[in-house]
């Protein structure tokens, strides 16, 4: 049997895993479905037992395949918060990155640090996103459930200790971890840890991305097919992965992943903290990561349970097909607050200029030019520091669509590239694996990896609808700008008596 290599991605709304050759090619991949709960507003919990569970479905579907597999890399959706106990048991739900109930934590966090005091120890602002106010709420809330932890770990390094019995986390899910990780130290902070009320010793070590932290234990390989002893290396936030896998390393490319999240990727040399912008570090290589954030995919599940009854996709991008311009309409999709670069937690979504003429295919168009518009507004931030955008690779399953790929590249101005199977999380994660085991020798060994030709999907920018959508821009900012003051719940000036 060929040697291979396994990634598996923990994501927001279910698990993937995918089989490759050492050279690349697609063996056989499978996902299963694990929604989170969002039934309360500004709330995102899962229960970390049922990713573990999907896991070995996941696995399960796999088969034969397993047998040939070398090493596994697994990543994940970041932040995260995972409290287990000595027995590796979840004491509560996990917190996912989506949820923001912790706004006053923050706030309260900035005040104990001082002006700048989160972004000095890790480049990233004290925000409800991060995970140290998650933790700082739980310290408020629920001090019991800290109290019986005895470990704290992002959703990729839950399943690496559940096949491996070791923790351990890499500096791209770490510095999410604000402002509990010392950005330039690669290791946790105490001032950080102090300030939010966590003892160090239940965060895990600290690990880079590719290294073997473990292998398949005993009763892992009993209850997931896979081999004992198989290496495991210590993954990383799925993002960093995503850009890895589909061969955004150097400066100037720029990754677009597309999944229940939407993520902007900005490689860089060196750090050049923005706070309007998220800040980590990628995954094996030696690079910083920029990052703009965005809700993507689980707005447009939004829509089309909403909106259309579940209508397929595929009939979803016949409709929107037809329309190229929504008349007017502006979405603003802030569903869950939004992150880059507003950071506005208690933003909600808007749809603004509908009138009896509009359709669901101009509903649908204008919020896809929304979530555009928010890459963009992140790409403009990350262009002031100095980031010239060249090359747009997207990535994951929102990329499906023709429609939001064109609408993406006319946004942003620049020609953008896609294929099905051109990287992902998934791929990254497996590069991790084969980096760690030494199957791949470097990222430059990754090349081959990467589709090209008839699998690579291109659109340049249509210079009409990129002016129109700078126009739309415009008026985008301005419209969340009259509602700022409406989302916080404060009256506008002339209403103050």
């Amino acid at each position: 049997m060929s040697r291979t290599l396994l990634g598996i991605d923990v994501g927001t709304t279910g698990v993937r895993a995918l089989v490759v050759t050492e050279a690349g090619r697609t063996v056989v991949q499978a996902a299963e479905p694990c929604p989170p709960d969002t039934r309360e507003d500004g709330r995102a919990e899962a229960d970390p037992e049922a990713w573990w569970a999907a896991v070995r479905t996941v696995l399960g579907r796999l088969g034969p395949s397993l047998g040939g597999v070398q090493g596994i890399g697994v990543v994940g959706q970041a932040p995260t918060a995972v409290l287990v106990d000595a027995d590796v048991r979840p004491v509560r739900p996990a917190i996912l990155w989506l949820d923001v109930r912790a706004d006053v934590e923050a706030r309260v966090l900035e005040s104990r640090l001082g002006p700048g005091g989160a972004e000095a120890i890790g480049g990233n602002r004290s925000h409800a996103y991060f995970l140290g106010p998650k933790l700082a709420w739980l310290a408020a809330h629920e001090p019991r459930a800290l109290e019986r932890a005895a470990l704290i770990l992002p959703s990729h390094a839950f399943i690496v200790l559940r096949l491996t019995g070791e923790a351990a986390c890499d500096a791209s899910a770490g510095m999410l971890c604000a402002p509990l990780f010392d950005a330039r130290a690669r290791g946790w902070s105490k001032l950080g840890a102090r300030a939010v009320g966590v003892d160090l010793p239940k965060l895990p070590r600290i690990a880079s991305a590719d290294e073997v932290v473990g292998h398949v234990t005993k009763l892992a390989a009993q209850l997931t097919g896979l081999r004992e002893g198989t290496p495991v290396v210590a993954g990383g936030a799925d993002f960093a992965a995503a850009a890895l896998g589909s061969g955004v390393i150097e400066e100037g490319q720029i990754g677009l992943m597309l999944g229940t999240a939407g993520n902007l990727l900005v490689p860089m040399t060196e750090p050049r903290f923005d706070t309007r912008l998220i800040h980590s570090h990628h995954v094996g290589v030696a690079r910083w990561l920029a990052v703009g954030g965005t809700l993507c995919g689980a707005a447009l599940e939004w829509f089309r349970e909403a909106c259309a009854s579940g209508a397929s996709w595929e009939t979803l991008e016949g409709e929107v097909t037809g329309v190229d311009d929504p008349r007017d309409l502006i979405v603003l999709p802030y569903f869950q607050g939004e992150r880059t670069p507003i950071w506005d937690e208690k933003a909600r979504a808007v749809i603004f200029g509908a009138n009896l003429t509009h359709r669901r295919a101009h509903l649908y168009r204008a919020l896809l030019e929304g979530i555009a518009l928010g890459f963009k507004h992140a790409a403009l931030v990350a262009e002031e520091s100095g980031v010239r955008l060249v090359d747009v690779v997207a990535t994951d399953r929102a990329g499906r669509s023709g429609v939001l790929r064109q609408i993406l590249c006319d946004a942003l101005g620049v020609p953008l590239e896609w294929t099905d199977d051109g990287g992902g999380t998934v791929r990254g994660a497996a590069a991790l694996a084969g980096l760690g085991t030494g199957a791949l020798s470097d990222v430059g060994a990754l090349r081959p990896w990467l589709p090209c030709g008839a699998g690579r999907v291109r659109h340049v920018p249509e210079p009409r609808s990129q002016a129109r959508l700078d126009q739309l821009f415009v008026r985008r900012l301005a419209l969340y700008e009259s509602l700022k003051s409406a989302f916080s719940g404060d009256n506008p000036p002339e209403l103050r008596q």
